[in-house]
């Protein structure tokens, strides 16, 4: 079946993140990409199971750390940058296909960057969203959620996320998959598969 649906995650993807400002300002030291020490915490807010402020807690609670909940949230968003190029590549692809951005997101992050970034504006109400679908890759309720909420069909999908972890859900449902690691071996593999 021919692909219809061309499904970009946002972080490490379309968006750029460094957490490197998020540490000095609460100062600790950094720690790993995905924040391991506050991996509960952040999959439960990007899950939309716990509100921003009992978010803010538990983040102050285990980095121990004082400050108002706005100044936090304005050093939480304070990490991102745009992946130009994908961003590029996506609304070029938006020309003949359906393009949707699937990210395991939360109510502070993508507010902020949808504002911030008016570039992504072209992939409309086309958003798969975490804290609104109320699962986080790679649970596969996420997926599901996502295909029902826009009536598609996961064999004319293919996903292009950063995490092999994340690709294996979405190809044990039958969408096709994309590891993405940087543009131009991403841009050479949609290639194979899509007319671009």
């Amino acid at each position: 079946m021919d692909i219809k649906n061309v499904i970009f995650d946002l972080g490490k993807v379309l968006i750029d993140f460094n957490f490197s400002s998020f540490w000095e300002s609460i100062g600790t030291r950094g720690c790993e990409r995905f924040l391991n020490e506050a991996e509960e915490p952040i999959l439960l807010f990007e899950a939309g199971k716990i509100s921003r402020i009992s978010f803010f807690n538990k983040i102050r609670n285990i980095y121990n750390f004082e400050m108002s909940l706005n100044k936090f949230e304005k050093v939480w968003c304070n990490v991102f940058s745009e992946n130009q190029e994908v961003i590029n590549l996506a609304r070029k692809l938006s020309g003949e296909y359906n393009v949707f951005i699937f990210s395991n997101t939360d109510e502070i992050h993508f507010p902020y960057i949808w504002e911030k970034y008016p570039s992504l504006h072209f992939f409309g109400n086309n958003l798969m969203l975490s804290y609104k679908l109320n699962a986080v890759k790679p649970e596969i309720d996420i997926y599901l959620n996502a295909m029902n909420k826009f009536n598609l069909k996961p064999e004319e999908c293919l996903l292009i996320d950063d995490r092999p972890v994340n690709i294996n859900t979405a190809e044990s449902i039958g969408m096709k998959g994309i590891i993405h690691s940087s543009f131009e071996e991403t841009k050479e593999k949609i290639g194979k598969i899509l007319t671009l």
